[in-house]
């Protein structure tokens, strides 16, 4: 298509001037014969005006919109050629023979180089072209030799020169239709390419342009969204300083204050959930399906019951078979069609079920909640949109819950999702994963390991943050649960406890980015290399930036990345699981006192 396309123009002025150059020879016939035979005339013009139709019917027939098709085009030009070919053929028989091989071969030759050169057929359709005309020729001039009632003495050097002139013109010509085939393929090589580049730019280009909007739209809501708890906090805590005489109104007050913080964590955990799985490379592994749902469902249980809704597991007499997926991804999709299910139903309940179909597992999570109109089915997995809360209730989150739930899926390998709906009904939203051969390791739970106090009782920490309200926080934290602390905003405060060499620390726990000097990793670098006689020790980084634990991969094991966004208790545990773990490792036995 791209051929014919931008040859059309040439191949139809070529075609014209076929037909004009045609009728010139024609008035060269008459010039040369009427003086030597006038009726020769009338039979040379017979073929002439043959010659002339079959070139001129198939050039008309180019003029029209068939032209931009290649084998059409080809084909017309194919029968143009062959028919004043074969008209020439004709006048070589008509000529007379002394004046045959002089007057009529320029004009196959003539022929063989509009056909090479302006009609830019494709090498193989003019090779098989002009190989039949070459045939041709080479059987007239034989003809001419074997058959005609009186001989020429030139008639033999004529046939013999003839023809390998028109070979050589042949072999020539296809070397030169397969070089300017070759020319035409590598250009449209290259155009394609830079159609394709530019396509690429322009699709990264809409991206980058639907990013900042994403952007903007994110961080419009979720700063509006931030700013309503922030507000409630900043009221009820005037409102509890006045009403501080009054213990049972102060105490309202401050659980009001304690609720809108937990919302504000839940909004920043939904954010950091959404900005770690553009980085997460998902840990496939025999799951046990059955300890998932149990867990889910101790943790929605009271949720569920706070708003006066049931929640139930459908029991069957076998429990469901274990899935190949990422624990804590789709632990997470899970968690979020609950959590969505018990917001959005306010009298009934969300029962959470399973089916088992050909080599894969569903997931059904139903409730008996408002639904979801035909109008909003296209968007409620995209980021921020939320259906009946145009007063942007914080209670009910950023709108990122459906939205994290489509990229988990899109992240896991063989997962899908689906789900089904009637307004004022409820919905029905499925989870597919792919059923496990194997069988997954069940992990025990240690005793040890149950009780923040007993595992950070009597351990030593370094705490190091720039922000001394959440350096004192985290002392406080950590000395409730009974380790001994040793806090600094930077590695300057570290300097006069290390030059005393004093007691190993159990676990340096350091926020990433410091506000002067060295940043976390620095801190933690440098305890470690004072230390590094010791062994490695351990080091929970606690940051309020959107980091992936990708970003430390250069950073020594054994570390944890935990978030400021997250519950003091939810800290604590992580930090105590973590030492545990180091403990169960020999490592706390070398840090004893």
């Amino acid at each position: 298509m791209d051929y014919a396309r931008r040859y059309a123009g040439q191949r139809r002025l070529a075609g014209a001037g076929s037909i004009l150059i045609w009728i010139l020879f024609a008035g060269r016939d008459w010039w040369l014969l009427n003086a030597l035979n006038s009726n020769i005339l009338f039979y040379i013009g017979y073929a002439r005006l043959a010659g002339v139709v079959g070139i001129s019917v198939p050039v008309w027939m180019m003029w029209g919109p068939r032209a931009l098709d290649e084998r059409w085009a080809a084909g017309c030009m194919c029968v143009g050629t062959l028919s004043a070919w074969f008209s020439l053929s004709a006048l070589m028989a008509l000529y007379p023979a002394a004046m045959a091989f002089r007057e009529i071969v320029p004009g196959f030759l003539l022929i063989l180089f509009v056909v090479f050169t302006s009609f830019r057929l494709r090498a193989i359709t003019a090779a098989w072209l002009v190989g039949i005309c070459a045939i041709s020729f080479n059987l007239a001039e034989l003809w001419l030799y074997l058959w005609r009632p009186y001989k020429v003495p030139t008639l033999a050097v004529d046939w013999i020169s003839g023809a390998i002139m028109v070979s050589l013109m042949y072999l020539a010509g296809v070397l030169v239709c397969i070089q300017f085939e070759l020319a035409a393929r590598r250009e449209f090589a290259f155009r394609r390419t830079l159609r394709a580049a530019k396509a690429r730019v322009e699709a990264q280009n809409e991206r980058m342009r639907e990013l900042i909007k994403e952007k903007e739209r994110f961080f419009s809501s979720a700063y509006h969204d931030i700013q309503q708890p922030l507000a409630a906090i900043n009221l009820f805590t005037r409102s509890a300083r006045i009403k501080l005489e009054d213990e049972h109104a102060a105490s309202h007050d401050l659980d009001v204050i304690e609720e809108t913080a937990r919302d504000i964590l839940d909004m920043f955990k939904d954010i950091q959930d959404y900005s770690e799985l553009g980085s997460y490379i998902p840990h496939m592994a025999p799951v046990d399906t059955e300890a998932v749902l149990t867990e889910i469902f101790e943790q929605y249980l009271e949720p569920a019951k706070s708003k006066g809704i049931e929640l139930r597991i459908s029991r069957r007499r076998r429990h469901p078979p274990p899935i190949e997926s990422d624990h804590s991804l789709f632990k997470r999709a899970l968690s979020n069609f609950i959590s969505n299910a018990i917001k959005n139903t306010s009298e009934g309940g969300v029962v959470i079920g399973w089916v088992e179909i050909g080599e894969r597992l569903r997931i059904d999570v139903r409730d008996t909640g408002v639904g979801i109109a035909p109008t909003h089915r296209d968007a409620i997995f995209t980021e921020y949109y939320q259906i009946n809360n145009p007063g942007r209730d914080r209670s009910k989150g950023l709108g990122l819950g459906l939205s994290i739930v489509h990229r988990v899926i899109g992240i896991l390998p063989k997962h899908s999702m689906s789900f089904w709906s009637c307004e004022g009904r409820g919905s029905r939203f499925s989870l597919y994963a792919p059923i496990s051969k194997m069988t997954p390791v069940i992990e025990t739970d240690d005793p040890k390991n149950d009780s923040s106090t007993s595992v950070l009782k009597g351990r030593y920490v370094l705490l190091c943050d720039d922000e001394p309200t959440v350096l004192e926080g985290l002392r406080r934290l950590f000395s409730s649960a009974g380790a001994l602390v040793d806090t600094a905003e930077s590695m300057a405060g570290f300097e006069a406890i290390l030059a005393d060499d004093g007691r190993i620390p159990d676990i340096i726990v350091t926020d990433i980015r410091l506000r002067d000097g060295p940043t976390g990793i620095e801190v933690a670098e440098r305890i470690r290399r004072h230390f590094s006689w010791a062994g490695v020790l351990p080091v929970a980084f606690i940051t309020g930036e959107l980091v992936s634990p990708r970003a430390l991969c250069d950073f020594a094991e054994p570390f944890v990345l935990l978030r400021k966004s997250s519950a003091p208790e939810n800290t604590l545990d992580e930090v105590s699981r973590f030492v545990a773990a180091q403990q169960s490792t020999g490592f706390g036995h070398a840090r004893s006192p």
